[in-house]
């Protein structure tokens, strides 16, 4: 879980922050959406779907 908790934020390799997603943690769930575009929809992810898909990024199994 990261240190910053429902306060939407951008990861810390942005390195262009016109251009990345957003992620908030809450107690519930992982809320994402682009930056760009807020008001565009948000999925929200329970924390166990949150950790296998990062988990599958760490793995290699996503070309990102």
């Amino acid at each position: 879980m990261p240190l910053i908790r429902d306060a939407w934020f951008l990861p810390r390799r942005t390195s262009d922050n016109n251009k990345c997603v957003e992620t908030r943690f809450t107690d519930d769930a992982v809320h994402v959406r682009n930056n760009l575009r807020p008001e565009g929809g948000t999925a929200v992810f329970t924390h166990e779907e949150w950790r296998v898909f990062v988990a599958g990024v760490k793995d290699g199994d996503y070309d990102v």
